[in-house]
């Protein structure tokens, strides 16, 4: 009917000719903007996914041998220093210090070498990992894009098993946003916000997974419980400066004879006490008591606790600015 109307109004301004014509390029266009595009071969989409799955698959083993190569070729200096190391107690002492100077300063370029290749090469592991996600079950949650319960069970596991390999050891947090909105929208909307503010204040190194409907966890491996207690105390006040929301947490560190469950209950009662108070803080676990964490009085404690008995800080990492972002200022490998 449209093209007729069309026809008709054109005809008294056009020649026939002409208003065919007019008719032919409208009844196109409006049959390509209404036609649906045919659907994809799913044979070609498995041979594309094939392909990515292959080159995945590439990858990881180049990664892998290159590690290999590079381990194996540090492990050889290692053992020439050791060596003369070792023939070094037999000489005199001041040459004995000289040729230590020397030997050091030898072995020191490629044990920098190789922390820099294994940090790219951790890069392109964490980059391949996600290609993987794509083929095996989903690990990110899709309403905040961070990882899912199911990541998390599984990056806890490897922290238990390194911890049973080398005591090495690690820490929890889990946090909680209130809803407190009649409609629950103010709720929808702070979720993914936290959730960013969650993944700029974690570490590289560190897991951040969405554990239920409002509750996330950050796993941070090689940390104790004082610099979790830190970093999730900036989070907190952070979120609170910010978003202007109730947010809490709980804080735990493996203890011997753990286990996940174990860790995930503890942190889960510590979080409960915080919840408890509907304001925004902070509670530890320490596997024998549940405390409230106050950041000026601990802080005052740590200062005057003897030098001996304060917890080992590693060396804090390069930032290149701290202003912008209070959740970096003073971050170290243990917070």
């Amino acid at each position: 009917m449209l093209l007729l109307a069309l026809a008709e109004a054109a005809q008294g301004y056009l020649s026939d000719t002409m208003a065919l014509a007019a008719v032919a390029l409208i009844g196109y266009l409006v049959g390509r903007r209404t036609r649906k595009e045919p659907a994809e071969n799913p044979d070609e989409q498995l041979l594309l996914e094939l392909s990515r799955a292959v080159h995945v698959a590439n990858e990881l083993h180049s990664v892998a041998q290159r590690i290999r190569q590079d381990v194996a070729s540090h492990q050889s200096s290692i053992l020439q220093f050791k060596s003369r190391v070792n023939k070094l107690k037999t000489d005199e002492l001041s040459e004995c210090w000289k040729t230590l100077s020397s030997e050091a300063e030898a072995l020191l370029a490629p044990t920098m070498q190789l922390a820099t290749k294994l940090s790219l090469a951790y890069d392109q592991l964490r980059k391949q990992s996600t290609l993987l996600m794509n083929f095996a079950g989903s690990r990110t949650d899709t309403e905040t894009g961070v990882l899912n319960r199911r990541a998390m069970v599984e990056q806890l596991d490897v922290l238990f098993s390194l911890h049973a390999q080398d005591d090495s050891r690690f820490a929890l947090s889990l946090f909680s946003v209130e809803d407190h909105s009649e409609h629950g929208a103010d709720f929808q909307n702070s979720l993914p916000q936290f959730t960013k503010i969650l993944s700029r204040c974690a570490r590289d190194t560190d897991l951040v997974a969405r554990y239920s409907t409002d509750e996330f966890v950050v796993l941070m491996p090689q940390t104790t419980m004082v610099g979790a207690t830190v970093f999730s105390d900036r989070l907190l006040n952070r979120a609170r400066t910010e978003l202007g929301c109730i947010a809490c947490g709980g804080v735990v560190e493996i203890l011997p004879q753990d286990t996940p469950e174990k860790l995930l209950s503890r942190a889960d009662s510590a979080l409960y006490s915080a919840r408890a108070s509907e304001t925004n803080c902070l509670f530890q676990h320490n596997g024998k008591t549940i405390r409230a964490y106050n950041s000026e009085q601990d802080s005052e404690i740590v200062a005057t606790t003897p030098a001996q008995n304060q917890p080992k800080q590693l060396e804090p990492e390069m930032v290149e600015s701290t202003e912008a972002d209070p959740c970096l200022t003073g971050r170290s490998t243990d917070y």
